[in-house]
């Protein structure tokens, strides 16, 4: 057997061993690149306000709240990277309200999480852990986590090996009025080859998603702690600060940043917590937190996601990269379109590899 020969028996052994799996993470990764954004396309009326110059100040909208559904409390407010998307603050009755951070217009009360968040986020198990609830099969998800990288890693290698083999024949076109096998074939080829780049990223970032011990140890770097235990000083006659002032001293604390959170202290030894974005971070997700004291505004803790460790901003960088969140709305097309590119991929190569089977 030739070397060339030697390479395509191996390919297609190994995409058949993994085709269900890379079938699964094609559907469900082409699903999730919008996984924040599906909720808001469902539900327009619910989270997109019209952008005005002035915003109100945050403890203004979190008394309209408080006085419209009281006896429930606000205990958190989400605040979007996109400023034309409401404010969303978590109640405590577990509920979640939408208002305008621009007038107030209350948008509407809403179970948290939604039924649309509810099913992307089964769908996001479906990718990482082959199970839609790891939490009451928490065996089958941990053998389900080592297969989607074993997957991935796989993945890596097909298209390698798949970039060696294309060197031989050089297909850069479809055939489209010659039989159907030979149409999966050109597809093979075709879709291959000009895919070959983003589907080696994706399937490389996401067997390095669960590696985060690895690139802790690379780069030297802790992983990031458990945050410690505070309580607020309570002084005899002290008046809890606003939240606005939290923030302006969480932004201090940590300059160029802008606020994403905020959790309300629960009692009255509880504590103001303040998570802030980076310019860095493209995703909804920030890692920056800065904890107030709530009657003196004192800083009691600091988490800076840009100087407390450099491995786990590559974590987060490869996550980015892997998810789209890296280039914004174009990334997260790229992502979805990958993924059902390994779709295509996966159904011509069984094609093929079922007619040089029954040959």
């Amino acid at each position: 057997m030739t070397a060339h020969a030697v390479l395509l028996k191996i390919h297609r052994w190994l995409g058949v061993t993994v085709a269900v799996f890379l079938l699964i993470l094609g559907l469900t990764g082409s699903v999730i690149a919008f996984e924040n954004d599906i909720d808001h396309w469902l539900h327009p009326g619910l989270y997109y306000v019209p952008v005005l110059p002035q915003a109100l100040p945050e403890a203004a909208l979190i008394q309209i709240v408080q006085e419209r559904f009281s006896p429930a409390r606000v205990v958190s407010v989400h605040i979007f990277r996109q400023r034309d998307l409401a404010h969303q603050m978590q109640l405590t009755d577990r509920s979640g309200v939408l208002i305008s951070q621009y007038d107030g217009h209350i948008l509407g009360r809403v179970p948290t999480p939604s039924s649309a968040q509810r099913i992307v986020g089964y769908i996001h198990q479906l990718h990482t852990h082959l199970t839609p609830d790891p939490g009451s099969m928490r065996k089958t998800a941990r053998v389900g986590s080592v297969i989607v990288h074993i997957a991935g890693f796989v993945l890596c290698l097909l298209v390698s090996l798949g970039v060696i083999l294309w060197m031989r024949a050089r297909r850069t076109s479809v055939k489209w009025n010659a039989p159907w096998f030979r149409i999966c074939f050109d597809a093979h080829h075709v879709i291959g080859i000009y895919s070959a780049l983003f589907l080696f990223t994706m399937a490389l970032t996401g067997f390095l998603v669960e590696r985060g011990a690895w690139i802790s140890r690379i780069t030297h770097s802790p992983a990031p702690g458990p945050f410690p235990q505070l309580h607020s000083e309570l002084a005899s006659g002290a008046n809890p600060i606003s939240v606005d002032h939290a923030e302006e001293v969480a932004l201090a604390t940590i300059p160029g940043t802008t606020v994403t959170d905020v959790l309300l202290p629960r009692d009255r030894k509880g504590v103001i917590l303040v998570v802030l974005r980076v310019p860095e971070e493209t995703s909804e997700a920030a890692h920056s937190y800065v904890f107030v004291d709530q009657y003196s505004g004192t800083t009691l803790h600091v988490v800076n996601f840009l100087t407390d460790s450099p491995g786990y901003r590559v974590i987060r960088f490869n996550r980015a990269i892997h998810t789209g969140d890296a280039w914004g709305a174009a990334g997260h097309i790229l992502a979805s379109v990958s993924s059902l590119m390994l779709i295509a991929m996966v159904i011509t190569g069984l094609v093929i590899w079922r007619k040089k089977l029954a040959t």
